[in-house]
């Protein structure tokens, strides 16, 4: 006699616990049902049970192993009974209890009978783990309307998100995720749940815009519809000189200073734009004549015209 529960796996070497139930747990299934048993009378029932099979009715996790459920679909079977043959029903069992309020009845003591038995299989302990990871995933899953928080149920995976999976950039990862694109999964598994959302990341990404146009960092092309630039007004304006700062008060004042030009050429002058001189050539210098500030005009203005001209010109100097 034992309290420990031997687990159905997959094969022996595996450590995969089996969590459907066995062939003999199928033709069990609610064979017995009725009203659940006091506490005393269920550790009663399950002492002499197993005093009367050679065990030690002193140990308290053999008693608890042979306790009877008095609830579920396999009432009346013993507890390290259901867990060998009904895993999953019994993780199901537990994680349901585990919300539950305790009560003082006897439907809620056996239950509380099945959890300090339960509790004491590290088995059991793992699989709750994984068992309630996987409610909450699945009603992330069901709040988002994303099946990528959905759990993987298989493979060196197991455990873990699908979304989490697809996105991992590891070979490992990615060599499944391109095994099950074209992988023949049975319907409804988890396999053929986890192969439609990589179809589905696939196809969206496919749609997607190039990458190029949107990581280049190139500006957008000039629009052709754009304003152009405002025509050049024809309005009186400042002089070239004075509108790029060409003319320095120190420049006008040394030409006052010369006698050789008449008052109303230097006006001319002063309010006629700005030839710029060509950029010097590098090569040789060759001689030539000196180069003439002011082209000759022979035009003369009138004495009142050219203080005016000379007014304005001192006041954008004094503002330049």
């Amino acid at each position: 006699m034992y309290a420990y529960p031997v687990f159905r796996r997959q094969s022996a070497s595996s450590t995969r616990l089996l969590m459907a139930p066995s062939e003999e747990a199928r033709a069990l299934s609610n064979t017995v049902s009725g009203r659940a048993k006091p506490k005393e009378e269920v550790l009663a029932e399950a002492t002499n049970f197993v005093a009367g099979h050679g065990g030690d009715p002193a140990d308290r996790l053999l008693v608890l192993a042979h306790c009877q459920l008095q609830f579920g679909m396999f009432q009346g079977q013993r507890f390290r009974w259901l867990l060998e043959n009904s895993l999953g029903y019994a993780v199901y069992l537990l994680h349901s209890i585990s919300k539950e309020t305790v009560q003082a009845n006897p439907l809620s003591e056996n239950k509380q009978l099945f959890q300090e038995f339960t509790s004491q299989i590290t088995e059991m302990t793992v699989e709750l783990e994984k068992f309630s990871r996987k409610q909450e995933m699945q009603k992330k899953a069901k709040d988002t309307g994303d099946q990528g928080y959905l759990m993987v149920e298989f493979g060196d995976f197991k455990g873990r998100s699908m979304k989490e999976v697809y996105e991992d950039q590891s070979q490992k990862a990615q060599a499944l995720i391109n095994y099950l694109k074209t992988a023949d999964a049975r319907p409804n598994t988890n396999m053929a749940i986890f192969k439609t959302y990589v179809l589905k990341r696939r196809a969206a990404a496919s749609t997607l815009p190039s990458s190029a146009s949107t990581s280049t960092g190139r500006p957008p092309a000039p629009s052709t519809s754009a304003v152009p630039p405002p025509a050049p007004s024809t309005s009186s304006a400042s002089p070239a000189g004075f509108q790029s700062g060409a003319w320095k008060p120190a420049t006008v004042k040394s030409l006052l200073a010369r006698g050789n030009l008449s008052p109303s050429q230097l006006v001319k002058k002063l309010l006629s734009p700005v030839k710029l001189s060509p950029a010097p050539q590098l090569t040789s210098p060759r001689p030539s004549k000196p180069r003439q500030l002011f082209p000759s005009d022979s035009a003369e203005i009138a004495d009142e015209e050219m203080v005016s001209a000379a007014a304005q010109c001192e006041a954008q100097l004094n503002t330049a």
